[in-house]
């Protein structure tokens, strides 16, 4: 019994060199597992980014279903001189943006209604459905239009809510609204009505380091001036000049959109996304598919012109 007692296992521990090779591993399966869960949270960021796209699109339609009219991108109430035309009227009688109109149809009516007939009373209302996460730019936007600090130069914010999505012009005629299939008579399916946008797009040098503030309730007809916090694209390529004073553009030169830039490489004449290699959109249909980076200048003219007649290419 005493020798039992007087008796241990020789203890054993690791070495230096095992220690290493164990650590040298865990390095290794951490490599590998970071990019994967990376990948997992864009793949979930991209998901909620359509799904906002889909809700807007709903929206639009249950908003046509009501009037029997599609929004306006940017229009006057009753309660305002209209310094165009007496056509920019909407027809719910609010002044406010195509993002303002919809609110009731996207379970937000009590914003709606607390806006008293004008989106511009809802400067500083954020609304979670208007913002993608994927927006790399929102580390300097946040939730509300303006740049915070660029350049190391603070930059004024409009003290907007942001908008990371924005309207096609062409198919929301702010200068007469229409049924949505006579507003889009190529077919619902073919047109692109709501594109990606980042909320502070401001490349090096670009007008002297300021940037873009893309705002839902922005509605430069009633407001005035500072077009980039426009929620709409197209309106220049539309020949609607005069409605935003210009703003983001179907297309820049050969540049159409850009799908996931850094935001240095940001050029805020056009659309883009936060997604690699494709931007999304939602169609005139209400549903929601990714734009490639390589499609043709002829193609993506083609999906934002309701009304041209031209069939889409291969590459759409």
């Amino acid at each position: 019994m005493r020798l039992l007692r007087l008796w241990r296992a020789p203890l054993k521990g690791f070495t230096l060199i095992e220690l290493l090779v164990v650590i040298a591993i865990i390095a290794i399966l951490i490599a590998l597992l970071v990019p994967a869960v990376q990948k997992v949270r864009a793949a979930a960021a991209r998901t909620q980014c359509a799904n906002h796209l889909k809700q807007i699109g709903l929206g639009i339609h249950n908003y046509n279903g009501v009037f029997k009219k599609v929004p306006p991108a940017e229009g006057a109430g009753t309660l305002h001189n209209n310094p165009y035309n007496a056509s920019f009227k909407s027809p719910d009688g609010t002044s406010g943006t195509l993002f303002f109109y919809i609110l009731p149809y996207i379970e937000q009516d009590p914003l709606y209604k607390l806006a008293n007939g004008n989106s511009h009373n809802l400067p500083a209302k954020v609304v979670s459905i208007y913002l993608c996460p994927s927006d790399p730019s929102a580390i300097n936007a946040g939730t509300y239009g303006g740049c915070g600090q660029m350049q190391g130069v603070d930059v004024q914010r409009n003290g907007f809510g942001s908008a990371n999505y924005c309207a096609n012009v062409m198919p929301f005629d702010p200068r007469g609204t229409r049924p949505i299939e006579v507003a889009m008579p190529d077919g619902t399916s073919n047109v692109v009505i709501i594109a990606e946008r980042y909320r502070n797009c401001s490349p090096d040098g670009a007008n002297g380091g300021g940037c873009t503030l893309p705002a839902w309730a922005w509605n430069t007809i009633v407001n005035g001036g500072d077009c980039w916090s426009s929620p709409t694209f197209g309106a220049e390529n539309a020949g609607y000049g005069q409605m935003n004073c210009g703003g983001a553009k179907w297309f820049h030169g050969s540049v159409t959109f850009q799908a996931g830039p850094n935001i240095r490489a940001c050029n805020w004449y056009v659309t883009q996304g936060g997604h690699d290699a494709a931007m999304q959109v939602a169609l005139g249909d209400g549903s929601v598919r990714g734009v490639s980076q390589s499609m043709s200048l002829a193609t993506w003219q083609r999906a934002c012109n309701p009304g041209d007649g031209q069939p889409l290419i291969n590459d759409w």
